[in-house]
């Protein structure tokens, strides 16, 4: 028997929240610690001049492999290239209808399935270990997660879609462990934040940690993610996939909930692959 490690409730509280975190943060995309006021809500703005509510590739990518998962028998590494590269070219599952964000790694790893036809295109070398693999994970874990072992496998290939290094797989396969069984213990607890929130996995996951610590709702831990500047979006997107898991759907203030650009459209495909896990095995 496989039991459900999570609800419904908080499949939909990562995939939203993960929506969430990345329309939060835009706003403060690029920013410098300590050169901006601190954020207190969904305002938009920011370096793609969004309006509140509208998210960025973090939430674009997601929904890319959210609709291959309803789609597809398992997992199909191809389709989800395609539904990418569908995005980049033609502003598929974008929240302004055209691709105004594509992080470096992700750019270069399309270009070279389009090139080599094998969709693992992402960089293996440890130096380019950024965090695209991270920000896009709730859609396997809502798929995968009666079986740990399994989203944690499917962690690292949807990683290596993009970002195929040994540190970037290992983020995405300890992210997932985490939410599937929720298990705190698994969480670093970082007493100060990097110093910088870049896009390198291990800067964006000690922010994404400590921001958890600094307070006991969605919304306190959220506004301590997004407000380390930097690659504040992806934080964002990380520390609500999290907080998700820990708070729920529920948790997350309606306010937020109400502004996110293709909300039901979201919270739709969660509960489609939260049906999606089998019970029984």
């Amino acid at each position: 028997m496989i039991t459900k490690p999570f609800t419904e409730d908080q499949a939909r509280g990562m995939l939203i929240g993960l929506a969430v975190g990345d329309a939060l943060g835009t706003t403060l995309e690029f920013t410098t610690r300590g050169e901006f006021d601190p954020l207190t809500d969904m305002v938009g703005g920011g370096p793609f001049n969004l309006k509140p509510g509208q998210w960025t590739d973090d939430t674009s990518m997601a929904m890319c492999l959210a609709q291959m998962l309803r789609s597809a028998n398992g997992w199909d590494a191809e389709d989800a290239m395609k539904r990418f590269i569908n995005w980049r070219d033609h502003g598929y599952l974008s929240s302004t209808r055209v691709c105004f964000d594509i992080g470096n790694q992700t750019a270069e790893a399309l270009r070279r399935y389009e090139e080599t036809g094998n969709p693992y295109a992402g960089p293996v070398d440890e130096a380019q270990s950024g965090n695209g693999g991270i920000m896009r994970l709730a859609p396997v874990v809502l798929a995968y997660g009666a079986v740990k072992e399994s989203a944690m496998a499917v962690a690292q290939l949807q990683s290596r879609l993009t970002h195929g290094s040994q540190l970037c797989q290992r983020a995405a396969a300890n992210m997932a462990q985490f939410m599937v069984t929720g298990d705190q213990s698994l969480l670093p607890r970082p007493k100060d934040p990097p110093d910088v929130a870049s896009g390198y996995v291990v800067h964006t996951l000690h922010a994404a940690f400590w921001a958890l610590t600094q307070g006991e709702t969605f919304r306190d831990v959220l506004l301590a993610a997004v407000n380390l500047g930097g690659d504040a979006d992806t934080v964002g997107a990380v520390t609500g996939q999290l907080a998700g898991r820990i708070y729920g759907y529920s948790g997350i203030p309606q306010g937020w909930r109400n502004k996110i650009y293709d909300h039901d459209k979201i919270r739709t495909a969660a509960d489609d692959l939260y049906a999606l896990r089998p019970i029984d095995q």
